[in-house]
């Protein structure tokens, strides 16, 4: 380090971290250098969560660690990216990322780049990836390297619900993976209580587990939405998938009787398109009261600014590990009416959004009758308390520590 004050490299403080903690990481640790595999990364964005998980880390925790990231050089519709592929390049100054083309997605590429680079630790994301998640797996168990740790996060996805869809092939896949899975350099990711115990379920109690929250982006802009108008404006922001459940939604619209006109707008790319044909089919039986628009998939840039033309965040999902959408609309200052399924529980407490049990319909169209009386200022008063539990989420999250302790 030269003669620049040591702080100068240091990210902003959260206000519950002291000076002295950064100082002294920074001065007295050799950075590790870390593998992250995911089959997507910025500028892709239509996988949803994972991607801004990812980045959102590799940002936050610049001056602590030496990031590379491999993926693959295409968004998740398989829509090439506007990046030079096979070849190591800089990623903001924090990290550096190889695009790998489909020549270097086999096994003989991911071998040859995890053996050229020879990284302290290996981060993988998700489970159901060959390129990902398989091949690393395998040259760990061929390739020993002394003091190499590989950590694994499930990214929700041994979530029950998540793994009751194509129950049979994740059930076969991962009974072969999973003496990869349990060795002894290997260790796991969850983002909260419940993801611990879907992991030791589903790998056993001796699984070694550091908890450590999912990273958001920050919101930037200081605007709330607007709650005024006669229709009442519903959104979703999510891939537009059978996990995600769009469905349980518009089916409740479909037996909407009411007189006040309900707009809901879908936006996300489409992952499954004979989900999508169900939920087309559905849409075409609407009454004229209720009006569904399909929006397409929108760049995370842009989704604090459409989240404030709405009244209310809608997801009926079967399972998220943490939910960037959900909470991209509380830092907006926008209610949420979520299932069950999610780490945000006890909203109606709070004061910031609804949340219904995924198995009872009564208790869905309960909460929406509650949201569709709701009056303005009452509506406002719920965005308020919802970005007031999204700037608490970042104060008590610890996400610095919690990745020190993760990767240290």
């Amino acid at each position: 380090m030269d003669s620049m004050p040591c702080t100068q490299y240091l990210s902003p403080l959260p206000k519950n971290y002291s000076l002295n903690y950064y100082l002294c990481y920074a001065m007295s640790k050799e950075k590790k250098k870390i593998l992250i595999t995911y089959d997507y990364f910025t500028p892709a964005f239509k996988a949803g969560g994972p991607i801004q998980s990812i980045t959102n880390m590799v940002r936050l925790l610049r001056t602590q660690f030496e990031f590379y990231v491999l993926a693959r050089n295409v968004d998740l519709d398989g829509t090439k990216l506007d990046v030079k592929c096979d070849e190591w390049l800089d990623f903001e100054d924090k990290a550096q990322v190889f695009y790998a083309s489909h020549k270097n997605t086999g096994f003989t590429g991911v071998n040859r780049l995890l053996k050229n680079l020879n990284p302290e630790i290996v981060y993988i994301n998700g489970l159901f990836s060959l390129f990902a998640t398989v091949y690393p797996l395998i040259f760990n168990a061929t390739h020993a390297r002394k003091g190499r740790r590989m950590i694994i996060a499930p990214r929700g996805m041994f979530q029950e619900g998540a793994l009751a869809l194509k129950a049979t092939k994740k059930k076969y896949f991962l009974m072969v993976l999973r003496p990869f899975m349990t060795l002894g350099n290997v260790a796991w990711h969850a983002t909260d209580e419940q993801e611990i115990k879907d992991i030791r379920r589903e790998i056993g109690e001796e699984a070694g587990i550091t908890i450590a929250g999912n990273v958001p982006a920050v919101i930037k802009e200081n605007t709330m939405p607007d709650f005024e108008g006669e229709a009442l404006r519903l959104v979703t922001i999510a891939l537009v998938a059978r996990k995600k459940n769009h469905l349980a939604l518009l089916e409740l619209l479909k037996d909407y009787k009411g007189k006040r006109q309900i707009i809901y707008d879908i936006y996300g790319p489409v992952k499954d398109k004979d989900y999508w044909q169900e939920c087309k089919q559905v849409i075409d039986e609407m009454s004229k009261n209720v009006e569904v628009n399909y929006m397409g998939a929108v760049e995370p840039v842009r989704v604090a600014e459409i989240l404030t033309g709405y009244h209310c965040y809608v997801l009926p999902t079967f399972g998220e590990n943490f939910g960037h959408s959900i909470y991209e609309a509380l830092a907006a200052g926008l209610p949420v009416m979520i299932s069950n399924k999610t780490p945000w529980q006890n909203l109606e407490d709070k004061g910031s959004g609804w949340v219904f049990d995924l198995k009872e319909k009564d208790d869905f169209e309960r909460v929406f009758m509650e949201l569709l009386n709701s009056t303005s200022e009452e509506l406002k008063n719920k965005g308020e308390a919802a970005k007031q539990l999204a700037e608490r989420y970042l104060l008590d999250a610890g996400l610095e520590e919690r990745y020190d302790e993760l990767f240290g």
